[in-house]
């Protein structure tokens, strides 16, 4: 009880320090807290699946050496084939994304069907699907659910969306119509409890005419393979069997193309980072983990040494209380657990206050916060993290203050001379921490700076195409479902508007999503393979965006719809020198089909600048499921954009009355390329304001303990005639020179780090010297001005008021 009341005693007469150290702290800890709840979150994909270190996915690679090009799909006849070979230890779990373009709730004998919204994930499966995740049933069994290929499993977050107030035995039974199919719901299942790359929402039983294919020759990632066994013989016996038909069937024909495929795996467990594999969007980066991590341990590293630093700068106004409590027989250990206690003390303030600021960051940075983290249970190991976390930092900050003070002899703590006998460890702790958090905060300015430098880069680029005063609005799912709403109704309907200044509908936007394709062209070397993504478009697409043609016209919107138009990168990847040249050849797809190429447009950046700029096919569709936006173009003052807006709108509900009318400027969609980039900036800003902040804590009370412990000395120089810029200088003197070799040692590192992030990109900045010297004037700056407070404060203290005691 006497140890905690002289521990509050001394917090409360420190209570300026106190606040500090606890403000630093606070900080620290929040920020270890939502990077463990994150990185936690993140690494615990697909994590809690039983058995999940013995399932593996089944991946094409190119047969090539130094191959790169990875698939995430497999061939359809691949799955059948594997599950015929029966082994007993080894289970093939295909999942198959199925896709319908007609979706129907069957309601009462009474009324229609009703039409719903683009349905949600749907995949095929077999029954070995859910033996290899455990989901709760609410209703029916996993072995029995799919038996029948016209049932139909529900997870409980769809079955309430489309069966709204039934209970859940009540919606067993029940009738879903999908294209001319009919489907009942056999089964309904709860979400899984934990993180999962497994995001389907309803399951059907694998189509006959899917899983009766022997077409070894379609890649397609819709059709995804894993294999369940605890045998490594019997995964490579499976491998093999697949990679020898498909050597007898796929390659010869892939081999016309270019190489060939061969078959490999890789963990479940990994799968959440396997980014080149990730056919759902959701994968992780490994890298922005670990940068993650190592930022919350800087952050916490920082406050840590700003309450050693605190707590040294203190022992010489403690000196005289510990020397008596040392007289009168208190132990080291005791005085030790003290030290241990008043640190605990101040750690716990700081999770209290934590608090606060983690909810604040989640209202302020939400894109920061994966949006199933809430929904997953993980309290007890965060409680076991900040339990570790707290006992941790009350270890580390309270053991060298203890320390020290235990080294020192009582007669001399006593005489309150004290000063020279811990003199010589100033520069090598103290000092060298001040340095080491401002190395930290430095390093942070720059890589605040040239991240800022390269994302305006990005954003002022030309990109090749015009996306200024363009809107894209999507087509709704239902059009899809009725054959009466052409697309080119609307879009006909819009032109007949002088406000619109033009209309094109297609493919997603630019900056968007890609359909991949594979051709082949017979030039005068031999057949040239050219992977390349293509997009849809109609004949208005190229003046909207104003794509510059290089050679030939522009498509034609007829029946055939075989016209394509290429970019300079594909015209060099075929070996063509100049775009006239181009005109009139033609490329066969791997179906046989031939495009014949009518023109050639200058490369335009599709996607991000990390990219470097590929083949690209542009062409014709009449297909509604390839047309899924209008691109319409407003006038260029901004004046009339509203008026224009609602004459949209208006003929939208024309057309679509059950569909709400939304839009997004092309501008917001090129942005959304750049989230990364966005992301990584905020971040860097907020941990460079942080960095900087617990920094100036420090430097802040030190200064303060400065002043204090030199009061007398400043005294008598004033009384000897010294200015207050002079005293002032005295005792910034020392911190500024600190800052200094901070940047003199951050410069380097600095340098090497961010030249090395900028090489993730295929279009980027070169960091320059005015950089360093503009971060190295605001760390002096903010450091200056950190201490300069405390130092004019002392500075104008009257001689008599500090040498009254002399």
């Amino acid at each position: 009880m006497l140890n905690f009341k002289i521990v509050f005693r001394q917090l409360w007469r420190n209570r300026l320090l106190t606040a500090l150290n606890i403000m630093g702290l606070a900080i620290g800890i929040s920020a270890c807290w939502i990077v463990f709840r994150v990185v936690h979150y993140e690494f615990s994909f697909d994590r809690h699946i039983p058995e999940v270190e013995y399932i593996q996915q089944v991946v094409c690679v190119d047969d090539e050496p130094n191959a790169s090009n990875g698939f995430v799909g497999v061939p359809l006849g691949m799955a059948p084939l594997l599950t015929d070979q029966t082994l007993p230890d080894a289970a093939v779990v295909p999942v198959y994304s199925q896709h319908f373009e007609r979706f129907r709730i069957s309601q009462s004998d009474n009324n229609d069907p009703l039409l719903v919204e683009e349905p949600k994930k749907i995949i095929g499966i077999n029954n070995n699907y859910f033996d290899m995740l455990p989901y709760e049933w609410l209703a029916g069994h996993a072995k029995t659910a799919l038996l029948d290929p016209y049932n139909m499993v529900l997870r409980e977050d769809v079955a309430a969306e489309y069966f709204p107030g039934l209970q859940t035995s009540e919606i067993v039974g029940k009738t879903i119509i999908a294209d001319s199919t009919e489907y009942t719901v056999s089964g309904i299942v709860k979400t899984l409890p934990y993180p999962s790359s497994f995001q389907a929402k309803i399951f059907v039983a694998i189509p006959d005419k899917e899983w009766s294919s022997h077409n070894w020759l379609m890649l397609n990632s819709s059709y995804l393979l894993y294999i369940k066994t605890k045998n490594a013989a019997s995964l490579q016996r499976l491998l093999a069997v697949a990679q020898k038909e498909y050597d007898k069937i796929g390659a010869p024909e892939h081999l016309k193309f270019g190489a060939a495929s061969k078959f490999e795996t890789f963990s479940l467990a990994n799968k959440h980072f396997e980014e080149a594999y990730d056919s759902e969007g959701i994968s992780a980066d490994p890298k922005v983990m670990y940068g993650l991590v190592a930022i919350g341990f800087f952050v916490l590293l920082l406050a840590s040494i700003n309450y050693i630093n605190l707590s040294t700068a203190q022992i010489p106004q403690r000196a005289k209380e510990i020397g008596i409590r040392k007289t009168l027989g208190v132990r080291p250990l005791h005085i030790t657990v003290s030290f241990l206690v008043e640190t605990l003390c101040v750690t716990i303030l700081g999770l209290f206050f934590s608090w606060p600021i983690i909810k604040l960051f989640e209202i302020s940075y939400p894109e920061f916060i994966p949006d199933g983290i809430n929904a997953f249970d993980n309290g007890g190991v965060v409680a076991l993290f900040l339990t570790g976390l707290i006992l941790l930092i009350s270890l580390l900050s309270s053991i060298y203050p203890a320390y020290l003070i235990n080294n020192l002899r009582s007669i001399e703590m006593l005489k309150g001379k004290i000063d020279s006998k811990i003199k010589g460890t100033r520069f090598t702790l103290r000092k060298s921490l001040i340095v080491f958090q401002f190395i930290i905060a430095q390093f942070f300015i720059v890589s605040a700076i040239i991240v800022s430098q390269q994302l305006d880069f990005t954003l002022h680029t030309d990109l090749g195409f015009e996306n200024e005063a363009i809107v894209n609005v999507r087509i709704p799912y239902k059009s899809y479902q009725n054959s009466d709403v052409n697309p080119l109704l609307y879009k006909n309907a819009l032109q007949q508007h002088s406000e619109i200044v033009a209309v094109s509908v297609g493919h997603e936007p630019l900056n968007d999503s890609y359909w991949g394709n594979v051709y082949h062209f017979a030039a005068d070397t031999g057949k040239i393979q050219l992977h390349t993504p293509r997009k849809y478009i109609d004949e208005n697409y190229i003046d909207l965006y104003q794509i510059q043609l290089m050679a030939g016209r522009n498509i034609q919107f007829t029946d055939t719809m075989r016209e394509v138009l290429i970019n300079e990168s594909a015209l060099i990847a075929l070996g063509l020198k100049n775009p006239e040249d181009a005109i009139g050849q033609q490329l066969v797809r791997m179906d046989n089909a031939v495009h014949p190429i009518v023109g050639v447009y200058k490369d335009f950046h599709q996607r991000s600048l990390r990219d470097k700029t590929g083949p690209l096919i542009l062409g014709s569709s009449n297909n509604p499921h390839q047309l899924q936006h209008f691109n319409i173009k407003l006038p260029t003052d901004r004046k009339k954009w509203q008026q224009t807006l609602a004459i949209m709108e208006k003929e939208w509900k024309s057309f679509y009355p059950n569909a709400p009318f939304e839009f997004k400027f092309n501008e917001e969609r090129i942005k959304n390329v750049y989230e990364k980039e966005y992301r990584t900036a905020k971040l860097i800003d907020l941990a460079t304001g942080v960095t900087i902040l617990i920094s100036c804590f420090g430097l802040f009370g030190l200064a303060t303990l400065t002043a204090f412990q030199r009061t007398k000395e400043i005294g008598i120089r004033k009384v000897l005639g010294a200015s207050i810029s002079r005293i002032v200088a005295m005792l910034s003197k020392d911190f500024v020179v600190l800052v200094t070799i901070a940047i003199i040692i951050s410069t380097p590192i600095g340098w090497w780090a961010m030249n090395n992030w900028l090489n993730d990109f295929a279009y980027r900045i070169e960091i320059e010297w005015w950089v360093f010297v503009l971060a190295g004037f605001l760390a002096v700056g903010i450091a200056l001005l950190t201490v300069s407070y405390q130092a004019i404060k002392a500075a104008v203290v009257k001689p008599v008021d500090s040498l009254r005691d002399e």
